[in-house]
């Protein structure tokens, strides 16, 4: 089953056990061989084995090969991996320059030289001293401070928590090249600023000082910024607070004020909101007449407030459901920002305004909405992934004052150099909850370093988690939050909220069973948890003769938009469909929503739920809930109760039951830490002269 290994060059040393390799190793390495070639007699092994362990008579090695010469040196155990090389180059190369045996003794530190020619054997072993010289000189001169790229990563592994986290100080934060060097334990900038100490903490003010320096250098440059464009009408200016208070509550109780308070923040910072379209855009009568051809009556809840704040250069966060007009509310504005700059468009170099959006079906309905607003000119792009690249190249080289994009996109054509964001100076964070959710963060934060710090910034959430007010405090300058509704998650009202608790393998005969009784003028969105559950849900609804679409991040982008415009048009009724339907699919008519698969959190139920019921309608939605989706029970039944909902008594049973779980659980898990208290820690335990 096992032989000697031919490799005799590279054997260990003599006193060590000879290797072994099996025949299917040696199969692999050496596949021209036949399977007997490869198997030897016992005597060809006892043989080897003697040759292996004979080391008189000049039989210093290698099988059948007799050496007159032998020297020996000491190696600096640091030394022995430039000798080998990467793979065994150098040492190789060695032996076939010098025509001699070069045996190491890694553990001993001991390389021996054999060979038939004194003259060979000696220049091999000069080549070795050379080789540990210039290894000895590298290790001293890397000691004194220079060193290569695998010394300083090396090093770096082995120092502190501190130092490693100095290596992911990134250039583009601060704005400079910085070539670190190392004296002793003293790293210093090109300019000597000391930014470790000597005991390797990072000295973060200095540092923090320096990134401040090179920042304002950076955008000292900028040209000028005019954000401020909002001429309050005279009506709106004499209102009277309790009047302000009544409007305010009338536009479903809308609620305004800082985010994080300051010291000189004053209520009459904040704009009254407005009732009409003039009292905002009668300065801007061509702006004004496109807006009245879209047949608008009064401005929504979202846009009587929000439209003050972004006309006088405030940055703001708007929460709202969707479908009430957010993307209006940061759009109008943004066209005005974008025409009454003091520098003409053409002399800008770049876009203005930025909107980031997480999924190509919002960013396409947004750049939908742009295009019927034909203001002075103006022209956007929509660029994304999935779509052509170079057609997205060729449509931002014509020159564009309105990108809206998806993140990984963006960074992608950033990084190609085809987009210069230090031009934007209107940023929109569109649905940033979503955008957080599905991991973009770490490509938003990267986008924002290169947009100058003066910028005006909109950021939309229908909700607000720990981490949109993380990502607002960090690149929001003293935002304004507009609020229309509560603070805590709700549904749409004007749909009616069903909940089924049924088994697994009953979804499918239930699902079945409601199209059939479809109305000719319904129009359903079917969610699934998963991009297979998509697909073999719409192939056996196709088979049992129902015509339907679907859609997930897995479909190429042509099918995408095929399918949106098929339920939109009305050719097709049923939609089967992953979450990344559940926002920016801006269809009025879906009379039914219903969850195949119930949401992994209850934001994305509301965002299901508010595919319909839009600009005005009502709506339907059906979910189905199964043994394993218990623990949404308890939110699911506030979420219904909020909005007047009727709630099934199987859920209120499976939340009751979900609760003494967790409680049973609780107390369990008390009484255990409980215990490993009373012991100490645990460990063995010694009782008298025994040990357990």
């Amino acid at each position: 089953m096992y032989e000697w290994d031919d490799n005799i060059d590279n054997a260990p040393d003599y006193n060590e056990k000879p290797r072994f390799t099996s025949n299917r190793n040696n199969a692999r390495r050496y596949p021209n061989r036949s399977q007997g070639m490869n198997k030897r007699s016992d005597d060809n092994r006892r043989r080897e084995r003697e040759n292996y362990n004979n080391k008189n008579n000049g039989r210093d090695g290698a099988i059948g090969r007799h050496f007159d010469f032998k020297e020996s040196l000491d190696l600096r155990t640091e030394c022995i991996g430039r000798i080998i090389g990467r793979g065994g180059s150098n040492i190789q190369a060695l032996r076939t320059e010098f025509d001699v045996q070069i045996d190491l003794d890694q553990s001993q530190g001991i390389a021996t030289v054999l060979g038939n020619d004194s003259v060979n054997v000696n220049g091999a072993v000069e080549r070795i001293k050379q080789q540990m010289s210039e290894c000895n000189d590298g290790q001293r001169q890397y000691n004194g401070g220079t060193r290569t790229r695998n010394q300083f990563h090396n090093d770096r592994s082995n120092q502190g928590h501190h130092q490693r986290r100095s290596e992911v100080l990134d250039d583009h934060v601060n704005g400079a090249n910085v070539e670190t060097t190392r004296n002793g334990n003293n790293f210093y900038e090109e300019n000597n600023q000391e930014i470790f100490s000597k005991d390797g903490v990072i000295d973060w003010s200095a540092l923090n000082a320096r990134a401040d320096i090179e920042r304002a250098e950076r955008w000292a440059k900028c040209p000028p910024l005019t954000k401020n464009f909002y001429k309050e009408d005279p009506e709106v200016t004499n209102m009277g607070e309790d009047e302000v208070a009544r409007i305010r509550l009338e536009n479903n109780n809308i609620t305004v004020g800082r985010v994080f308070v300051q010291e000189n923040d004053q209520p009459s910072n904040i704009p009254n909101p407005i009732w009409k379209f003039e009292h905002c855009f009668a300065p801007y009568p061509d702006l004004l007449d496109e807006v009245a051809k879209q047949g608008f009556q009064t401005p929504s809840p979202i846009q009587s407030q929000a439209w003050p704040i972004l006309l006088k250069g405030e940055d703001m966060i708007g929460i709202a459901q969707t479908g009430t007009g957010k993307t209006l509310a940061f759009l109008l504005p943004a066209l005005i920002h974008i025409e009454y700059q003091s520098i003409p468009r053409s002399q800008r170099g770049g876009p203005n305004v930025l909107i980031l959006a997480p999924t190509r079906e919002l960013a396409l309905q947004i750049e939908k909405e742009v295009n019927k607003y034909s203001f002075r000119g103006i022209k956007a792009v929509c660029i994304y992934g999935g779509g052509n690249r170079n057609d997205q190249i060729q449509n931002v080289g014509r020159g564009v004052e309105v990108i809206i994009c998806t993140p990984g996109r963006l960074n992608d054509l950033v990084q190609a150099n085809v987009i210069d964001v230090t031009t934007v100076t209107y940023l929109v964070l569109d649905e940033a909850d979503r955008m957080l959710d599905m991991g973009f963060e770490p490509q938003i934060r990267k986008v924002l370093l290169d947009i100058r710090p003066d910028r005006q910034t909109v950021m939309t959430s229908a909700t607000w988690p720990p981490g949109v007010r993380r990502l607002a405090q960090s690149y929001m300058s003293n935002p304004i939050q507009v609020c229309v509704g509560s603070l805590d998650l709700a549904a749409t009202h004007s749909v009616r909220q069903v909940v089924e608790v049924v088994e697994e393998d009953d979804k499918f005969y239930m699902i079945k069973s409601f199209i059939k009784n479809m109305q000719p003028d319904d129009k359903l969105i079917v969610f699934c948890g998963k991009k297979v559950r998509a697909d073999d849900l719409s192939s056996d609804l196709t088979l049992d003769g129902f015509l339907c679409q679907a859609i997930h991040g897995s479909r190429d982008q042509a099918d995408r938009e095929q399918a949106i415009a098929d339920i939109t048009s009305g050719d097709v009724r049923i939609l089967i469909a992953t979450d990344v339907a559940s926002r920016g699919l801006d269809i009025d008519d879906i009379t039914h929503v219903i969850n195949f698969d119930f949401p992994r959190n209850i934001e994305e139920y509301v965002h299901r739920v508010g595919r319909t019921g839009r600009a005005g309608r009502t709506g339907t939605s059906i979910s189905y809930l199964t043994r394993s989706d218990w623990a949404m029970a308890p939110e699911l039944i506030k979420i219904m109760e909020e909005a007047d909902q009727q709630v099934p008594d199987e859920l209120i049973d499976m939340a009751e039951r979900y609760n003494k779980m967790k409680e049973r659980r609780s107390d369990e898990m008390s009484k255990f830490n409980g215990m490993k208290g009373r012991r100490g820690g645990g460990g063995n335990r010694s009782y008298g002269n025994r040990n357990y």
